[in-house]
């Protein structure tokens, strides 16, 4: 390469009115922004191994190293200038952008907000140069023996503004956000190595890769991978490539559906919508499907300066964009001849019709919309619970008919259950802990990011009366669980899903309005009983009668009712009589 280029300044401070055009006032909100930014830079610098080393959740140090081509020293200087850029000239050249970054708020935003120390070198320098900046204000600069490449240290972040940091969430959900955001970046720039430490110990390292399918399975691990349907289409004016998750595998929260477009990720109402639309008729209730998406565009049919994280993608042609992608991931869907849920004839167990008239050739489907009134609205209704029962059968593997004095109750099977290990639960430790204990230990591959999460939780997980040990980088072993919840027939499903209801408890978005034991508690029992278990009579009796002992019988923890009532009055009415 010619020296000459070296020596040439390629960072430069944009005109007015480019910046009163693209200025979006960037907001360095929380660690997983500084990282974000940081990575982000690191890539556009041609950076083929980055190193990401975060203390007390980010908080207290970000370090990020890459062996990218570096900054001269008047290229450093620069840096740390807000709308200083390398990236574009002119307004114009937003819609030929290639590069991650291109305002030039990042670096500047980050160094107004915490003590930043900036190593760079290029590769025609015998030695590189480290600035200072305390809170946007260059301390120091001097010349530095180092390697090619970049090395941003952020300490101390928020130090000059209490404000923002008070508004910070929990160190645990802090962690999840800051390796949230590397997922998404090692994902789509898996042709390039990335390593994360924190607290001292290594919880992602993702080596080079050609394919993106090793880089999914270094992530998340063989079994998220097993779970997948690849796909790949290539159109007039872009090409898409990627993943959706096989309907068996569908999730119970969002947390694994990733964007993204020309590598960067993105969030955008129209993908989303088209993912929920391919499984439209295949998904049951509260069910989400996975999704990595990779889109290629030319960058003159999307606009990226929509919002200050460049997370919002605006399409041109976005009607047509919508129509296509959804006939691929609905071709590729298909193709994979999975079940389609429907409701099928009503069954009820334990009813044996002994006149013709509910024969199949005279029987008639009506539909009935009874005024059925929420159980718990009435005061004369909440002696329905103490009443006699008889159990008429089961409707849908979903619904408990019961028959009472004053008419007809309808039992939600998954709801009773719930607030019946609900209240065991809350009185466990009242009970003594036992525990069921696993013949076989089973083994299950989290998220590093879920990761992060449990590793806060399991000590409060293991009190509640399991026993959940990590097993290695991003593995726990299961080897007990509460005896309280039952016989299990599908032990490692129940502890998936009771970990991603774990994970969505405390995920991103979480309020923490709840105690962390309280979460736990509810996780596991809406990962217990499903809607569509079929339960025997004597199952059914047990769970009727241990909901007549709870204290809150009428509603499920979460505040559903946990049965409806109609009455002989209102059947009467419906009928005419």
């Amino acid at each position: 390469m010619n020296e000459n280029n070296y020596n040439n300044s390629k960072i430069h401070i944009l005109s007015e009115d480019v910046i009163n055009k693209i200025a979006a006032g960037e907001v360095i909100e929380r660690p997983a922004s500084v990282v974000k930014e940081l990575i982000e830079n690191s890539i556009d610098a041609q950076s083929t191994n980055i190193y990401i080393e975060l203390i007390n959740s980010g908080k207290e140090l970000i370090r990020i190293s890459d062996n990218g081509i570096g900054m001269t020293l008047e290229d450093a200087k620069l840096s740390i200038q807000r709308y200083a850029t390398s990236k574009i000239t002119e307004f114009n050249d937003l819609f030929k952008l290639r590069t991650m970054g291109f305002r030039g708020e990042g670096l500047p935003s980050i160094a107004s907000v915490s003590k930043l120390k900036l190593v760079t070198r290029t590769a025609n320098q015998k030695n590189g140069y480290e600035l200072v900046i305390e809170g946007g204000k260059l301390k120091s600069c001097r010349e530095i023996g180092t390697s090619i490449g970049t090395i941003v240290e952020v300490r101390d972040l928020f130090f000059n503004t209490p404000a923002r940091k008070k508004f910070l969430k929990s160190d645990f959900t802090e962690r999840a956000n800051l390796v949230h955001v590397i997922e998404e970046l090692a994902i789509s720039y898996y042709n390039i190595g990335f390593n994360v430490i924190c607290e001292s110990k290594n919880i992602l390292s993702a080596p080079i890769t050609k394919k993106i399918d090793e880089r999914i399975i270094d992530i998340f691990g063989n079994e998220f991978y097993e779970g997948l349907i690849y796909f790949e289409d290539d159109f007039q004016f872009f090409k898409i490539k990627g993943f959706i998750s096989k309907i068996e595998y569908s999730r119970p929260n969002k947390n694994s559906q990733y964007f993204f477009v020309n590598n960067r990720p993105i969030s955008n109402r129209i993908l989303s919508q088209v993912l929920y639309d391919t499984y439209r008729d295949s998904l049951p209730v509260n069910r989400h499907p996975t999704a990595i998406i990779l889109i290629e565009i030319d960058p003159s049919n999307i606009d990226v300066n929509v919002h200050p994280t460049k997370r919002m993608v605006k399409f041109d042609r976005e009607k047509e964009i919508r129509d296509l992608i959804f006939n691929t991931l609905r071709k590729n869907l298909v193709t994979q001849k999975l079940p389609v849920f429907h409701m099928s004839e009503p069954e009820f167990n334990n009813i044996t019709p002994s006149s013709s008239l509910f024969s199949k050739q005279t029987y008639e489907q009506i539909n009935l919309t009874p005024n059925v009134t929420d159980i718990r609205s009435t005061t004369s209704d909440k002696n329905i619970i103490n009443d006699e029962l008889l159990i008429l059968g089961q409707l849908y593997d979903t619904y408990v008919l019961v028959q009472t004095s004053s008419g007809l109750v309808i039992v939600d099977q998954h709801a009773a259950n719930e607030r019946v290990l609900y209240e065991k639960f809350i009185n466990l430790k009242q009970n003594g802990d036992i525990k069921q204990e696993m013949l076989i230990p089973e083994t299950i591959e989290v998220k590093p990011s879920e990761d992060i999460i449990l590793k806060d939780m399991i000590d409060i997980i293991n009190q509640l009366g399991f026993n959940i040990e990590q097993f290695g980088q991003n593995t726990y072993v299961i080897k007990s669980y509460p005896a309280i919840i039952g016989k299990i027939n599908h032990i490692k499903e129940f502890i998936k899903e009771f970990i991603n209801i774990i994970v969505e408890g405390f995920s991103i978005t979480q309020s923490g309005q709840l105690e962390p034991e309280e979460k736990i508690i509810r996780a596991a029992c809406k990962a217990a009983v499903k809607a569509k278990d079929k339960l025997h009579k004597q199952e059914l009796e047990q769970l009727l009668n241990e909901l007549k002992l709870c204290t809150q019988p009428m509603c499920c923890p979460h505040g559903r009712p946990t049965m409806i009532h109609i009455t002989i009055d209102e059947l009467e009415k419906k009928f005419r009589r």
